[in-house]
């Protein structure tokens, strides 16, 4: 199992017993999400901005528009902190200090890299597609639309995951108490397809759509 170096920006200080370093780990995390936020300074004042991610390899890509502030002040080399948060349950404990959540995280520093080359970036494109929705046959990306997005790539060097699976961790004091104590699983769930009102006729909805799920990773 392979693992990524520690270093002082992703060592797990508060609850390092339930730090991650192996990558298969932080791959099966970044796998699962579909949003990804990234921290980022723009003109000296914070920012952190939802986007799509996807994972290829070593490497993790956002894309967008050539005019996004987010995208423009990362490809000029500004550093990223980039995050993944999938909560697993709603922890009830018997007090309010009891209450939490069993997560699993990630946290990546990096700097971005700019995708030039057409092949890839066509690559990429149908990299997030299958990764959002498996199965979904789209038409070629044209020129016009690759030219007009932006793609960037971010090496997974410097990453790290945490995770809660401890369920309640109630003092024992408070185990006497009347009041339930439990854990609540939390999944994301697809409602029911809807076509689109001006879908060609005599076309179904597919079954990738009607059975999709987001499932659990490793």
């Amino acid at each position: 199992m392979s693992t990524i170096a520690v270093t002082d920006q992703t060592r797990i200080r508060r609850r390092p017993e339930r730090g991650a370093y192996d990558r298969s780990v932080i791959n099966g995390i970044i796998d699962e999400a579909l949003v990804c936020h990234i921290g980022v300074a723009v003109d000296g004042q914070p920012r952190v901005i939802p986007t799509a991610i996807i994972r290829i390899d070593d490497h993790i890509y956002i894309h967008g528009s050539p005019n996004n502030q987010l995208l423009t002040t990362l490809e000029s080399g500004a550093p990223a902190c980039i995050t993944v948060t999938l909560v697993d349950s709603i922890v009830a404990g018997r007090s309010g200090f009891g209450m939490s959540m069993d997560y699993r995280s990630v946290v990546i520093f990096a700097q971005a890299e700019k995708v030039t080359d057409f092949q890839e970036k066509e690559r990429i494109v149908a990299a997030f597609v299958d990764d959002i929705l498996p199965g979904h046959e789209v038409r070629p990306p044209k020129k016009k639309e690759i030219a007009a997005t932006v793609f960037l790539r971010f090496p997974l060097a410097e990453a790290s995951a945490k995770i809660r699976d401890h369920g309640v961790m109630d003092p024992e004091e408070d185990h006497a108490l009347d009041g339930w104590a439990g854990v609540i699983p939390i999944k994301l769930t697809a409602g029911a397809p809807k076509s689109c009102s001006d879908l060609k006729a005599g076309i179904a909805i597919p079954d990738y759509a009607k059975g999709y799920t987001r499932s659990r990773i490793g």
